[in-house]
């Protein structure tokens, strides 16, 4: 190779390998200190796609929360009826009690009926007024939609709730003839119980299916999205040391140039 005085080639082969090492050490930093990988262009169609991958996981996770929201739903009217199947159980405690009359006084069969009384009106009060979050819970034949999956899914309601309508005793006021209602109140909470218990069997299911969906989009989108912090921290060291050693090349390029100057003395 020919002594020129007027480029030092070495010298401007050292830069550029910096330059290219500077920037490996800038996509390094950059990627560790973001936690994406796709910056600097790493993986543009990566990112779109764990961007989609996250999008969903995100909405299963929103619709893991709503299925909650229903099974919540679901106890209330559970709890609700339990109580209520308790007081049907003293109604017809009374009524039979009441049935032996003959040996009993006026003031003994008024504590009867306005014992009845009272949880007639406990009973109607306690279908009519216990709701969730101001929506209904069991006094309703109606069974309420409850969405298992994010929308744009197919078949994403489940239609829960104890779906049987409950005979309203609120114009009882006697102890005489309770066993009677209080059989057709039974009845009708162990239907309704039933319904519950099979709608919060199906939530559950569809809950441990969308929660672990939602697990998983997570997790494929942070394989696609994330940095590999080991092998990201292994190439910001690798370019540091050609960065340094580019430069300490380039310096003695330079410096082996200046031997050109001898030739002139």
């Amino acid at each position: 190779m020919p002594s020129v005085s007027n480029i030092a080639i070495g010298a401007n082969l050292a830069a550029a390998a910096a330059d290219k090492a500077r920037h490996g050490m800038n996509e390094s930093i950059t990627r560790l200190s973001t936690g994406i990988r796709a910056m600097y262009g790493g993986d543009a169609a990566g990112h779109s796609v764990g961007t989609t991958h996250s999008a969903d996981g995100k909405s299963y996770a929103a619709a893991t929360r709503n299925i909650e929201d229903g099974i919540s739903y679901l106890q209330t009217g559970e709890s609700v009826l339990l109580e209520v199947a308790n007081l049907a159980v003293r109604l017809r405690e009374l009524g039979i009690a009441y049935d032996n009359n003959a040996l009993l006084d006026a003031n003994q069969t008024a504590a009867q009926d306005a014992e009845a009384a009272v949880i007639f009106d406990t009973v109607d009060a306690l279908l009519d007024r216990t709701k969730f979050n101001n929506v209904e819970v069991v006094d309703s034949a109606a069974a309420k939609q409850v969405n298992i999956a994010y929308e744009g899914d197919a078949g994403t309601t489940f239609a829960s709730g104890p779906n049987k309508s409950i005979t309203a005793v609120k114009t009882q006021t006697a102890a005489n003839g309770a066993d009677g209602h209080a059989d057709t109140l039974l009845g009708e909470v162990a239907e309704a119980l039933g319904n519950i218990a099979a709608d919060l069997t199906a939530l559950k299911a569809f809950q441990g299916a969308s929660s672990a969906t939602s697990a998983n989009l997570m997790a494929t989108a942070a394989r696609v999205m994330d940095t590999d912090f080991a092998e990201e921290t292994a190439s910001l060291t690798k370019n540091a040391i050609l960065n340094q050693a580019a430069l300490s090349m380039a310096a003695q390029a330079n410096q082996a140039q200046s031997a050109i100057l001898s030739v002139l003395q």
